[in-house]
């Protein structure tokens, strides 16, 4: 039987389950541990991924991710092949060291979004590999005790909905005696956790963003439109000018165009007449800005909106 293709829409939460090779270990070590930590913070950033919980366990890893404009598969294959690279190389070994195909489940995250992280962050207690999630560090757990943001996951939106940390901890601890919950991996046609109306809107948003990418303008026109909205002249974005104002108007246009317009890297670079590198550091410092400038993140949402027809 063929496999169902994996669905898409921008927001849309996902429980990921990646499992060894043959119930194969893929951590062996506390490098191990860390290589994949680290991978998964620079592909986040790189793909534009929210990562609402994690925990690393010895043989298989769970992840709690919300997408942007870019699919799913995008960020898990970069994931999974860098650190699978990373783990072969350390060991004088090739071949596979994760199963063909991870399980992503699209999950009601009005429904089940505090309850997948709890029920995610819980699991080294499960295992008994820790007598508390305190005590385990290759989760997400101790972050959202914190309240701070890292490089790998920001608490304080989920904290907001908990009620604050004491509320979330109080959460935790009242879940410390539950076991394996079959329903969060048997879901409905196999990829949504939710009602069956649940279901039947993301398919509906799934058909709407497939229709939006099939009609997505041509990139000369899409810069016209947003250096227009800029009141910049988009030819003078592509001269060598390296002056303040013209790089921040072309880095700006070069964000949108990729996390929210869904054009790649390097066909930005090459309109603009710049290296991929410069233009991906460029992008990386920009969305760093974003994220601590509300005004800023007003201004984008507006651009994508107005000018490549995103409603985010």
């Amino acid at each position: 039987m063929a496999r169902r293709p994996r669905l898409f829409a921008p927001g849309l939460l996902y429980h990921v389950i990646v499992r060894g090779n043959q119930r194969q270990k893929t951590f062996l070590a506390r490098r191990d541990y860390e290589a994949y930590l680290e991978r998964l913070a620079r592909y986040r950033e790189k793909y534009g991924v929210a990562v609402c919980a994690y925990c690393l366990m010895p043989n298989h890893v769970h992840l709690l991710v919300e997408c942007g404009r870019e699919p799913l598969s995008k960020f898990m294959q970069g994931l999974q092949q860098s650190y699978t690279q990373y783990f072969n190389r350390r060991r004088g070994q090739a071949g596979h060291l994760f199963q063909g195909r991870y399980k992503a489940i699209i999950c009601d995250k009005d429904e089940y979004l505090l309850e997948l992280i709890r029920y995610i962050h819980l699991n080294p207690v499960r295992a008994r590999m820790a007598r508390t999630p305190e005590h385990y560090v290759y989760s997400g757990h101790r972050t959202y005790i914190a309240g701070k943001a890292t490089a790998i996951v920001d608490p304080r939106p989920a904290l907001n909905l908990f009620g604050g940390r004491k509320a979330y901890g109080r959460f935790v601890r009242e879940g410390m005696g539950d076991g394996h919950k079959d329903e969060y991996y048997e879901a409905e046609d196999q990829r949504f956790l939710g009602r069956k109306e649940f279901g039947e809107k993301v398919r509906a948003e799934t058909e709407r963003e497939t229709e939006r990418r099939i009609k997505k303008p041509a990139l000369g026109r899409a810069v016209e439109a947003l250096a227009k909205r800029l009141k910049t002249n988009p030819a003078e974005l592509t001269t060598p000018d390296r002056s303040w104002e013209r790089s921040r108007l072309r880095t700006m246009i070069a964000y949108l165009l990729v996390k929210h317009g869904g054009y790649k890297v390097g066909a930005v670079a090459a309109y603009f007449g710049r290296d991929q590198s410069t233009i991906s550091s460029l992008l990386s410092r920009f969305s760093q800005r974003e994220r601590q400038a509300p005004e800023l993140q007003a201004e984008v949402k507006r651009l994508a909106r107005d000018c490549l027809d995103i409603h985010a």
